[in-house]
């Protein structure tokens, strides 16, 4: 029995990206040839002759940018601005300056910019091709330093030709390669007031990106963690093996003193092969040419002018271990490298725990994943694609709506998402796209289908579901709706054939299954999208639409005379439950065999990306919590227990291990720890947890399980523990959202409250407030 309560669904603007109408500006660069390798400096020296009230940069510098006032840098932030198909769309960053201009009004002051090639400029070669994107062109920069006075007058100090340029230090930077950099080549005070750049060539006004420019609303990169190598080894002729004893994204500051001109090589990687780095692991996607620098490697000149410190500017790798390897002999140890780990620097929003070892570094290793692979846009991985796949995306985003406050991040890559369909509506396998990734019917390797195309549609309703944000919904529908026409035209008898199967699965299950699965939810989709927009023809005609799918995928998939269905994958079974294709009679018998078959397999997996969405859920919800537990804990390969119990401090991409290391689309079992352990559940009729479920799963594994999660309303939390033959339940409802909590059916419940009893499961409503209960079995 469901308690219904009626919800005001709360219609709000999300996080518009604001326009900047008036730039003064004009884009500069020092030179159109997109085979330099040098990064450019820009520098620019005024005068103020008031008093300052506000100073205000505007800047876009494509690929990324640091910019300095008087010699100090704007932000913390690294890898500025954030990646977007830059000839359709860009990002502008906005800094308040006001604390970095010299307070006297005849002081010089200056304004300057090292600019990165970024996505914007791919100058190594992979498998993707971005080295021939169709927006390629040379580092460039847009700046307006917005001055305003005390007395109410402003004046603007822009990007012209009256900029000076040069180059320096930095001699070739490449996101998947690494970077270069001579310190031998540096120029001092070359970012200060008083540097005298006479000899500096004026910038070259040039062409725009062409992309539309708004501003940049979801938070950058910064350096989120550092970390300590937990070791050091001589592996003799000036190599040393650096373990930083946990995977993670991001780059190694070197410490180091010796004679000038020496070159130090760091090598990242993720595996060791016979004591040493393996080269060769997880490079099958680049091409590199002759002369061009190895994948995943950084190089840097000593001046040999004492101690000397560097970090790579504008590249970033994935990685475990640093092989150095120097051409004359240095002193290092254990002090002269340190790991800075980035991530898009979203604040925490919700925390799990439990009495569980593996359990926690199973949490541990998702969001470790999940924080590794969101650098401006939501990744697959961070060493050698880097590339926004669709499909790990709305796979993981539920991950990272529970344990952060990600939705800004959402809402730019959705527009990323958006800016790749095609005017026919098709959408690619990655975003953004440089029109690479779209599916060519009848050649696999270009064949995504609606499993990774539907993206758009699967973000934008879990940002409706958890944050309530109907104008997202409005914003996406109509692209949403034209994604889900191309899939019905190209779809034969409403079954879908086409699109990759369940990737990185043990045992296949067939395209159609799948693709056709996908296909159903997004007509459903479509159908809720409606309804929240009040658009009451659409939602007839998707919810029909999706009828006609069910019937026909059941037609195809089930046998009636057994009423079971014909394929009997994990990845079948729960895909037919998980989503809602399956009849209730005919889900009860797919989750007893989904069930018994995982107890048959010794609690191994044979599934991929997509199983991992559904497999653990499917069970849970039909009364084999237990299994679910066993299975996702079970240290026996294949399982995600096999790989912390290996060492793992991230996630893989397969189940072998033999690929990347830091993956996070198996990796939904986290948002399954905050939805099922700790039973926190949307509703998706009062979204944005107006309304919500607690529901926890009691799994006999576990001693205790505790969450919270900052909910648009306030703190949800949830927490169990055993005590003695009993259970204490208590939760905490923020004030203004109500709660239905469900219980075991014939629980006894202490103190005494008014439950409803239906058949499976006893309720009851709360409103705002802090509970416990002490649980007690029939």
């Amino acid at each position: 029995m469901r308690i219904i309560i009626s919800a005001i669904l709360i219609f709000f603007t999300c996080s518009a990206y604001a326009q900047r109408p008036d730039w003064k500006g004009s884009w500069i660069t020092n030179t159109e040839d997109t085979t330099a390798t040098r990064a450019p400096y820009f520098r620019k020296t005024f005068k103020l002759q008031k008093k300052v009230a506000s100073a205000t940069a505007y800047v876009v510098g494509v690929g990324y940018h640091i910019v300095y006032v008087n010699g100090k840098p704007v932000t913390d932030a690294v890898l500025e601005q954030a990646y977007t198909r830059y000839d359709k769309r860009l990002l502008y960053k906005v800094y308040d300056v006001t604390a970095l201009l010299s307070k006297s009004n005849v002081a010089t002051q200056s304004i300057a910019a090292e600019l990165g090639n970024g996505w914007y400029n791919i100058q190594s070669h992979a498998v993707w091709g971005f080295q021939n994107a169709p927006w390629r062109k040379t580092p460039r920069l847009l700046l307006d330093l917005v001055v305003k006075y005390t007395d109410g007058s402003s004046e603007t100090i822009a990007t012209d030709d009256s900029w000076k340029c040069a180059t320096g230090p930095s001699q070739f930077n490449c996101l998947y390669t690494g970077e270069i950099y001579d310190a031998r080549e540096e120029v001092p005070g070359w970012n200060q007031p008083s540097f005298n750049d006479a000899a500096w060539a004026h910038a070259l006004k040039t062409s725009a990106p062409g992309g539309t420019l708004h501003e940049q609303v979801m938070p950058s990169i910064k350096v989120i963690r550092h970390i300590k190598p937990v070791s050091v080894k001589k592996l003799g002729n000036g190599r040393y093996l650096f373990d930083m004893g946990q995977n993670f994204a991001g780059v190694a500051t070197l410490r180091v003193k010796g004679k000038a001109g020496t070159k130090v090589t760091m090598y990242y990687g993720e595996v060791l092969k016979d004591g040493e780095l393996d080269m060769k692991h997880n490079t099958e996607h680049m091409r590199s040419m002759p002369g061009e620098l190895r994948f995943q490697t950084d190089v840097y000149y000593l001046k040999g002018s004492g101690n000397e410190t560097f970090t790579p500017r504008f590249v970033y790798h994935g990685f475990q271990y640093v092989q150095v390897e120097t051409d004359n002999a240095l002193a290092l140890d254990i002090h002269s490298l340190e790991g800075l780990f980035y991530s898009t620097a979203f604040e925490e929003a919700g925390h799990f725990t439990s009495s569980d070892t593996m359990v926690n570094k199973l949490y541990d290793a998702a969001r470790q994943s999940y924080r590794s692979n969101f650098l401006s846009i939501p990744t697959d991985c961070p060493q050698r694609e880097k590339n926004g796949w669709t499909a790990d995306a709305h796979i993981s985003t539920e991950v990272g709506l529970w344990n952060y406050k990600a939705a800004a991040g959402y809402r730019k890559w959705l527009d990323d998402v958006s800016d790749a369909q095609l005017p026919s509506g098709a959408m690619p396998g990655i975003a953004p796209s440089n029109g690479w990734g779209y599916d060519r019917p009848g050649e696999e390797e270009h064949t995504f289908g609606p499993a990774w195309g539907s993206a758009l549609g699967f973000v934008t309703w879990y940002m409706y579901l958890y944050h309530g944000d109907t104008a997202l919904v409005q914003k996406h529908y109509p692209a949403i709706k034209k994604y889900t026409d191309v899939v019905a035209k190209e779809a034969e008898g409403y079954l879908f054939k086409y699109g990759l199967d369940d990737w990185m699965s043990l045992v296949q299950t067939p395209k159609t299954f799948t693709s056709t699965a996908y296909f159903y939810t997004d007509a459903i989709l479509v159908a809720k999208m409606a309804r929240v927009l009040g658009n009451k023809a659409d939602e007839v005609f998707y919810a029909k639409l999706a009828d006609s799918i069910r019937m026909a995928f059941n037609r195809t998939f089930f046998d009636p005379v057994a009423g079971r269905y014909k394929d009997s994958t994990m990845t079948a079974l729960s895909a037919a439950v998980f989503h809602e294709l399956a009849s209730p009679d005919a889900a009860t018998t797919a989750a007893a065999q989904l069930a018994s078959k995982v107890v048959r397999s010794n609690y191994h997996a044979d599934f991929g990306v997509m199983g991992t969405k559904y497999v653990l859920p499917v069970l849970s919800e039909h009364g084999y919590g237990d299994i679910a537990f066993r299975m996702l804990t079970d240290t026996g390969y294949a399982g995600w227990g096999h790989w912390i119990a290996q060492g793992a401090t991230t996630l893989f991409e397969d189940w072998p291990g033999e690929l990347s290391h830091n993956h996070i689309f198996f990796g939904d079992y986290c948002a399954w720890f905050y939805k099922t352990l700790a039973g926190i559940r949307p509703d998706e009729d009062a979204p944005g947890f107006k309304h919500f479920f607690l529901q926890p799963v009691f799994v006999k594994g576990l001693n205790f399980v505790k969450a919270d999660y900052e909910s648009r309303y306030g703190v949800i939390k949830s927490e169990w523990r055993r005590s003695g033959s009993g259970i204490r339940f208590s939760f905490e409802v923020p004030a203004g959202a109500t709660a239905t909590v469900r219980l075991p059916a014939g629980a006894l419940v202490s103190p005494k409250v008014r439950v409803k009893s239906g058949a499976q499961v006893d309720e009851v409503l709360v409103r705002g407030g802090k509970y416990a209960f002490e649980l007690q079995a029939k």
